[in-house]
Formats: structure tokens, C-alpha cells, sequence
């Protein structure tokens, strides 16, 4: 597998994914097949293929959260100074929320529809904030952090009063709340229009960098690859193909798949190697 060495003077990653295995029941090819990656602190961290990769399982392992369907699991996960076995989601019950956490795809469903806002986030905080004059002044930083105003209005609003893009602002917050050392991001702009698409990632970075919070992203769009991650891991049919740093995987990417996604950009606005034969996925 091609790869870029990391420079002797990098970050401690905030979290690793060791020799990461899942099968699902009824399929005897795994869905992810021994993926190992770091996620440094601050840093976005890119999974990247085509549907049926293995991205979105890798992110489901990495927080605990695998479906019930996943029969052999292989790998660990470690989150700070916590090794966590990928195939005992009990040990990441507890540091869910805290140490690692998730913003979905579609944050209409992933807020509870019954729940007031400002009631949804004042739940998601652990600690730091006692007393309820403090965890109010708490809710307002977080969805200040989000770009939010926390009017009286927006406290009391249920998830079906927001635009997706508010949506997925709370959610950010939510996730945000307690300064994990991992957020996974899930397609987290799929759903939303190009403009606000954009205004997210910016926002997802940006908390990045200023918690210091590493960023498993992931995504089928080399685009928001380019523009957003630091590092980024391609995969095919559960297998990682490439892994490096970003600028230098897409300038010269080594593996012919590679090749094939950046040939299927409609616009690539950063120079490419052409798509040339070579050995097979």
C-alpha cells in the first residue's frame, strides 16, 4: 500500500484505528478488511471510495456503534491513553460523547424530534457546567461556537423548526460539547445545499483546529477532500488502497483507483496525474 511516511516531528495522533476487520452476516468478503490510520489532533483525517468501501463501517467502528448484522469484528481503537477492542462496543459506551463522537448524515434524524433544542444540548454536556445558571451560559458558548445565536426562540424550537444546515449546526454543538479527542463525520454535508455544504465543513474545521480535536471524515467527494483534509486513506471493497498526506496523495497518487476517482472529478481545480493502466484493486 502507498504510502506518505509522516514527518519525525508530528503530533501524537488523538486517536488510531489498528488492524480494523468487520464482516457482516450472509457476506463472506468483509466490508473492511485490516485498516489502520491515525487521526492527529486538529488534523482531518479523510476515509475515501466509492459505495460499498467500507468508509462508513470504518466510522461506525470507530466510535463503538457497529449494527447487530456485524458477526466478526477484528481491531482496536484507541482514543488517548484508552484501548478500546473493536469488538466490545461496551467499552465505548462510556466515553461516547466524551473522548470520541458523531455528527450524521442526516441531522433530522439524529436530533429527537420531541426535545427542544436547547434541552437536546444541555443534555449532550458532561461535567464543567454545574448549576443551571452555568450550564444555560454553556449552551449559549456552544451554539455561539456553531455560529448560533441562542436566542429564547431557538432554545425553545423543536429540530423541525430549523433548516437542515441549523440542524446540523446543533449537532456540531452537541458533538463539541465536552472537547473529544475524535469526531467522526459521517457524509455530514450530504444533505444540505452547496453554500451551507461549504459553511459546515468550514465550521467542522475550524472547531477542529481550535479544540484540537482530531476528524475522521467520512466521504465520496475528492472535492471537499482536496479543500478539507489533511491526510486521507483510500478505500476499495474494504481494502485501503492509498494513505498520506492529501496534497501529496492527489498530486502523484500511486494507485490506479486513485487515479480513477480524481479522472471522475467534473471540474478538478489541482493538477492530477492522468488516470494510466496499471495493476488491478
Amino acid at each position: 500500500m502507498p504510502a506518505c511516511p509522516p514527518s519525525s516531528d508530528a503530533p501524537s495522533p488523538a486517536a488510531r484505528l489498528e488492524g480494523l476487520g468487520v464482516t457482516y452476516e450472509d457476506t463472506p468478503t468483509p466490508a473492511l478488511d485490516g485498516l489502520s490510520l491515525a487521526v492527529r489532533p486538529g488534523e482531518i483525517h479523510a476515509l475515501v471510495g466509492e459505495s460499498g468501501s467500507g468508509k462508513s463501517t470504518a466510522g461506525l467502528a470507530a466510535i463503538g456503534l457497529l449494527p447487530g448484522e456485524a458477526v466478526r469484528v477484528e481491531g482496536r481503537v484507541l482514543l488517548g491513553d484508552e484501548v478500546l477492542p473493536a469488538d466490545a462496543p461496551e467499552r465505548f459506551a462510556p466515553l461516547r460523547g466524551r473522548k470520541v463522537a458523531m455528527v450524521f448524515q442526516e441531522p433530522g434524524t439524529a436530533l429527537h424530534p420531541a426535545m427542544r433544542i436547547g434541552s437536546q444540548i444541555a443534555e449532550a454536556i458532561h461535567g464543567g457546567a454545574r448549576g443551571r445558571a452555568a450550564r444555560r451560559d454553556r449552551v449559549a458558548g456552544l451554539l455561539r461556537s456553531v455560529q448560533l445565536e441562542p436566542t429564547p426562540r431557538l432554545l425553545r424550537s423543536f429540530p423541525h423548526h430549523l433548516s437542515g444546515g441549523m440542524q446540523q449546526r446543533v449537532l456540531i454543538a452537541m458533538a463539541m460539547a465536552n472537547q473529544p479527542l475524535l469526531l467522526v463525520a459521517d457524509e455530514p454535508t450530504t444533505a444540505l445545499d452547496p453554500t451551507t455544504q461549504r459553511d459546515i465543513l468550514d465550521l467542522i474545521r475550524d472547531l477542529a483546529r481550535r479544540e484540537r480535536t482530531g476528524v475522521l471524515l467520512v466521504t465520496h467527494d475528492l472535492g471537499i477532500v482536496h479543500h478539507y483534509a489533511d491526510e486521507l486513506t483510500v478505500l476499495r471493497g474494504g481494502r485501503t488502497l492509498e494513505q498520506g498526506r492529501t496534497k501529496e496523495v492527489l498530486q502523484a497518487p500511486a494507485h490506479p483507483y486513485t487515479r480513477e476517482l480524481l479522472a471522475a472529478l467534473p471540474r478538478p481545480d489541482f493538477t492530477a496525474a492522468p488516470v494510466a493502466g496499471g495493476d488491478s484493486a
